[in-house]
């Protein structure tokens, strides 16, 4: 129980740094800023999705990133193999997790663990921004019914 606790104190923690702005360390020595007018957002996923990387790589390990949504997506029953956290940067989230559906406003924090299906929404006029935190690989693993 000590190493999940030790797990969700990281994320918190390495979660509200990236939220205050001191993100864009492209390594742990050194350091670096990033400023809200140099994001780069990149289309995602083929879709609809935008992303704008802050550390890491999502494809090889620990990561950091915006993901932006569209309002009134959907991203249907999925899991991540690695636990995840994330902050609500704008507009309303939607996550449901472990049967509970919650309206989350801009502030609110999630901390999704790994294996565990849940769903994600875009409930607002305006886009969706979440800050996506990962200390593995990423991947998206949709629920077969």
């Amino acid at each position: 129980i000590m190493k999940v606790k030790l797990k969700t104190i990281v994320h918190s923690i390495v979660t509200a740094v990236a939220f205050v702005g001191c993100v864009g360390a492209s390594g742990a020595d050194e350091g670096g800023m990033t400023s809200t007018k140099e994001l780069v957002w990149e289309p995602y996923a083929g879709g609809a999705l935008q992303i704008a990387k802050l550390w890491g790589d999502r494809d090889k390990g620990a990561y950091g990133m915006y993901l932006k949504a569209p309002a009134g997506f959907k991203a249907g029953s999925h899991m991540h193999t690695a636990d995840d956290s994330g902050v609500n940067i704008q507009g309303t989230w939607v996550h449901t997790m472990n049967g509970e559906t919650k309206e989350l406003p801009v502030g609110s924090y999630i901390m999704q663990p790994g294996g565990q299906y849940h769903s994600d929404e875009c409930k607002s006029p305006e886009e969706c921004i979440w800050l996506l935190v990962q200390d593995a690989k990423g991947d998206f693993i949709p629920e077969k019914k």
